[in-house]
């Protein structure tokens, strides 16, 4: 088995796909300890999510990216109702996007698991965000 299996998975839904070269080479230049993983179909990741769910896998991701209104359609608020319906998946650390954020800091929210956060236009920004969130959810003591 490959050490890449023992990292934490990190996984980022956009329709943007610069939007997920960005995050991936953000999360490379701090060199986290992360696997970087990405989805720029809503429906392919809401069924990989929901395929692993129901399989009870234990290799779901540690953390996920997503920006819903990324999406033409409805699939990103789709696959945001399978994250938080689905018992096996509604516990994954997720930061949500969204045009009016409601917190900007995991540990300052009683409720951890969601963080709001508006996309930031300027990519150096952008790229600060997301490796920001990475490392406070990496360094959150795990919650059993």
């Amino acid at each position: 088995m490959s050490l890449t299996h023992h990292l934490p998975r990190i996984l980022v839904i956009d329709a943007d796909l610069d939007a997920i070269e960005t995050a991936r080479f953000a999360l490379w230049r701090s060199q986290l300890p992360c696997q970087f993983e990405w989805f720029d179909d809503a429906e392919l990741a809401n069924a990989s999510l929901l395929t692993q769910a129901l399989c009870r896998s234990r290799d779901l991701p540690a953390m996920i990216l997503l920006d819903p209104r990324s999406f033409s359609g409805t699939e990103g608020y789709e696959l945001l109702r399978t994250l938080c319906v689905y018992q096996q998946l509604a516990h994954i650390p997720l930061v949500l996007f969204t045009a009016a954020p409601l917190s900007t800091d995991f540990a300052q929210e009683q409720d951890s698991r969601i963080w709001y956060a508006a996309k930031p236009a300027r990519t150096a920004d952008y790229m600060a965000m997301v490796t920001r969130c990475v490392q406070q959810r990496l360094h959150q003591p795990a919650v059993s």
